[in-house]
C-alpha cells in the first residue's frame, strides 16, 4: 500500500518547529533561525514532504483567505454553516478556502497543511479527528482558529457548539412525555462527538424517567437515509420499540420508509423524532417532529469571532448553542 504523504504539521513535529515555521522556511518568505531552518529541511527530506501545488496556486490570495474544514457538504447542516461564514467573510473583506475532512484524518491534516502554505488569515475547523495537539500547536503558533463542535479545553472560548447532550434529552424527553418507555435510538457514526453526546443525551433522559438502559435499542447509523433504514430493519429484527429518536433528519426520513415498507404506521404505530430540522423533515410523511438550533447563524458567528481574532481583538467567548423542539406529525402517545 502506497505511504500516505507528510503533512506539514507532520515535519513541524519532527522538526521541533511550528507548522507557520515550516512554512515560512519552505516558502522563503521571511528570515528564519539557520539550526531550525536545517532542522526542517531534514524534516523534509526523511519524511519525503511535497508543498501542496495547489496551496502555491492559491498564494495571490495571501492574507485575504480564511482556511474552512468541514466533514463533508452533501448534508444540509454543513452547507447552512458554510454559508454563514461564507457571508460574514465576505463581508469582512475576506475570501473562503473551504477543504472537505471526508471523516478522515489523513485527509483531514492534508487540508489544513493546504491552508497553512496558502497562508491563509486565519482557520475555521470543523473536525473530530485532527489530533488536539496539532490543533494547540497551531495556535501556540498563533493561527487565529476557531473550533465548530468540538471542545479542547485551552480553546474553549474560540469554539462553538451545539449542546448536543440536552438536545439528545430534549427529544428523547419529548418522547417519554407521549408515554414511550421502549425508545430505539439511531446513532449516527461514532467516531464524531456529536454522535457520542446525542447517546449520551438520550441514556440521560431514560435514566432520569427510571428506565434501565438497554443497549439493543441503540443502533449506529451513518446519518444517511439508508443509514437510518438499515438500522430500523435490524432494530425491526431484534427489538421491541414504540418510538425511535434518529440523530439527525435524514436517518429519521430512512426509519420512516423502512417502518412503512414493514407495515408499520407513523405515529400510530412507531413515532419517529430528528434532529437539525432540515428542509427534508418538512416534506416526510407524516412531517417530522425534530430538533431545531440556528444552524447558519452559528457559521455567522464563527467566523466573525475569527475575524475579531485576525484583527486582534479579545472576542468574548462563542456560546453553547441551546435547541428547541419542533413537533409535527411523525409523534403521538404509543399503541394500547
Amino acid at each position: 500500500m502506497e505511504r500516505p504523504r507528510a503533512t506539514i504539521i507532520e515535519v513541524a513535529r519532527a522538526a521541533g518547529v511550528s507548522p507557520s515555521t515550516v512554512s515560512r522556511v519552505l516558502n522563503g518568505t521571511t528570515a528564519v533561525d539557520p539550526a531550525k531552518a536545517t532542522r526542517v529541511h531534514a524534516a523534509v527530506a526523511h519524511l519525503g514532504y511535497v508543498p501542496n501545488a495547489f496551496a502555491r496556486s492559491l498564494l495571490g490570495h495571501a492574507g485575504r483567505s480564511v482556511g474552512v474544514l468541514v466533514p463533508q457538504l452533501a448534508d444540509e447542516f454543513y452547507g447552512r454553516v458554510v454559508t454563514g461564514i461564507e457571508d460574514t467573510l465576505k463581508q469582512g473583506g475576506y475570501h473562503m478556502i473551504c477543504s472537505l475532512g471526508h471523516d478522515d484524518r489523513g485527509v483531514e491534516a492534508e487540508a489544513i497543511a493546504m491552508f497553512l502554505e496558502t497562508r491563509v488569515a486565519g482557520l475555521v475547523l470543523f473536525s473530530d479527528h485532527v489530533p488536539e495537539r496539532d490543533i494547540l500547536a497551531l495556535a501556540r503558533a498563533r493561527h487565529p482558529i476557531v473550533l465548530i463542535n468540538r471542545v479542547i479545553p485551552e480553546l474553549a472560548t474560540h469554539a462553538i457548539r451545539i449542546d448536543n447532550v440536552y438536545s439528545g434529552a430534549l427529544a428523547t424527553r419529548h418522547l417519554l412525555g407521549l408515554g414511550h418507555t421502549r425508545i430505539a435510538h439511531i446513532a449516527g457514526s461514532l467516531s464524531r462527538s456529536g454522535a457520542r453526546e446525542r447517546l449520551e443525551g438520550y441514556h440521560l433522559a431514560l435514566r432520569d424517567h427510571g428506565i434501565a438502559r438497554d443497549d439493543r435499542l441503540v443502533f449506529e447509523g451513518d446519518f444517511t437515509e439508508e443509514g437510518g433504514r438499515e438500522a430500523v430493519a435490524r432494530a425491526l429484527g431484534s427489538a421491541d420499540f414504540t418510538a425511535v429518536f434518529a440523530a439527525n433528519d435524514r436517518m429519521a426520513a430512512g426509519a420512516i420508509a423502512a417502518l412503512r415498507e414493514a407495515g408499520l404506521r407513523v405515529p400510530a404505530d412507531v413515532s419517529v423524532v430528528g434532529f437539525d430540522n432540515t428542509a427534508i423533515s418538512r416534506f416526510t410523511y407524516p412531517t417530522l417532529t425534530t430538533v431545531d438550533y440556528p444552524v447558519t447563524s452559528m457559521g455567522r458567528q464563527a467566523a466573525d469571532h475569527l475575524l475579531q481574532l485576525i484583527a486582534g481583538a479579545d472576542p468574548p467567548p462563542l456560546p453553547l448553542i441551546q435547541p428547541r423542539l419542533v413537533e409535527r406529525d411523525s409523534t403521538s402517545a404509543p399503541p394500547r
